[in-house]
This record gives structure tokens, C-alpha cells and sequence, in this order.
């Protein structure tokens, strides 16, 4: 089959305005880095860090801000999706905040002043409290004959 001129000029065409759209906006992404060290096991989303000094990296382009976590002890690493992204109000710099629950420490917040954004992430719900099963209270049949 033979490729109309017209309609194969304009596939052309279409395909090179996608392609320089998606080029120049993975060219515009930008990727903010930062190491941290931890003295104690923290929890950051389904991960636990063990203590050691961590390096992270955020593409700040996308949209969903994907953190990435690699120790550089272990050379393990894993990713972290942010479930909230807010403007970056601080005055000392970048900077991760832990937070105490059930006696363990969560990554609550990392704040990333030279993106100028801040990115908060899930603590564990309170647990709730089950009920124990009590026995059946014993009711007495009084009949009256």
C-alpha cells in the first residue's frame, strides 16, 4: 500500500513536535541531591534505614517526586513516593524531619530549599484498639408459674 503524501507528511510532522516536546522537557528536569546520616533506625515509607550516612536524589521535574534513597555502606537503595508536596518555608537550608511514633522514628518531612519545595511523607495510622472478647453475661430465667 502506498503512503498518502499529505496524511504521511503530517504523521511526520506530528511525530517531530512530540518528540521535541518530550526532549525539551526532560532537558528542563532537574535533579536535587543531598546525603544525610542516621544515628538511629528510621522508617521512610515501607523501608527501615538502618543507621549510616545515606545519599538521596529527587527529580524535581516530575510530577510525583520520586525519592530515591541509596546507603553508601551497603550500596542498597530503594524509592520513596511523597504523598504531599508543599513550597519549601525554611531559613537554615535543606533539612529531614523524623518524627516518634509506638517508639520508633519516621522520615515525616525532607525540605528542599534549593528546589524551594518540601516533600511530606505517610506515618503510620494510630493502631486501633481491639476490644477483648468478654464472656456472655449470664442472664437468670425467672418464670412465674
Amino acid at each position: 500500500m502506498k503512503p498518502n503524501g499529505r496524511k504521511y507528511a503530517l504523521r511526520v510532522v506530528l511525530f517531530a513536535v512530540c518528540a521535541v516536546a518530550l526532549f525539551s522537557g526532560l532537558a528542563g528536569a532537574e535533579t536535587v541531591r543531598g546525603t544525610f546520616k542516621l544515628s538511629v533506625p528510621a522508617h521512610w515509607g515501607t523501608m527501615v534505614l538502618a543507621p549510616g550516612n545515606y545519599e538521596f536524589f529527587v527529580d524535581t521535574g516530575s510530577i510525583n517526586r520520586l525519592v530515591t534513597v541509596r546507603s553508601q555502606e551497603t550500596v542498597w537503595s530503594g524509592m520513596i513516593l511523597a504523598t504531599s508536596i508543599d513550597n519549601a518555608i525554611g531559613s537554615s537550608g535543606s533539612e529531614m524531619k523524623l518524627a516518634r511514633f509506638d517508639d520508633a522514628m519516621y522520615v515525616k518531612a525532607l525540605y528542599l530549599n534549593d528546589a524551594g519545595i518540601a516533600l511530606e511523607f505517610t506515618l503510620p495510622k494510630p493502631s486501633v484498639m481491639k476490644l477483648a472478647k468478654s464472656p456472655p453475661i449470664a442472664r437468670s430465667a425467672s418464670g412465674s408459674n
